[in-house]
């Protein structure tokens, strides 16, 4: 299977772990805005529609033990009020959304879709040529030239 969790925290594509699933930078008003498909391997981030459906449910169960584990610790191990620890989860929850939101996306992608070692060597090969063509281009100033 190959799965790789650093690629799936990067937001890395799951076939050839060198492109971004997710459009940078963030825009909050789009906080899932994704690329049509990959620029370096042409893996599909929408194969289909509904696909995040999946990734929906992942989020909802992972959310929602995230925030139940330190609120119930808190309220009965350290002693705090039910309305204290409410607060506490509702704080958790608002400040983990948008990593939650993207990340079940991450890994519902690299839960359904294949690692491609080759695919990955012609991703790094495009990319070394396409730093290989920046660097050509940019040459130092002279000062007679400024």
């Amino acid at each position: 299977m190959n799965f790789s969790f650093k690629s799936m925290w990067n937001y890395k594509c799951p076939k050839c772990r060198q492109g971004d699933i997710f459009k940078k930078p963030l825009n909050i008003s789009k906080p899932v805005a994704m690329p049509d498909e990959c620029k370096y391997c042409g893996l599909k981030t929408m194969p289909e529609p509904g696909f995040y459906y999946g990734g929906m449910f992942l989020s909802y169960i992972i959310g929602g033990w995230m925030a139940l584990l330190p609120t119930l610790l808190l309220v009965f191990y350290f002693k705090w009020t039910v309305n204290q620890g409410m607060a506490f989860a509702i704080a958790l929850v608002i400040v983990t959304y948008l990593p939650l939101l993207r990340g079940s996306r991450s890994l519902w992608l690299h839960l359904m879709s294949k690692y491609d070692p080759v695919a990955e060597e012609k991703a790094k090969d495009k990319i070394s040529k396409e730093n290989a063509k920046v660097s050509q281009e940019w040459k130092p100033r002279n000062k007679a030239e400024i």
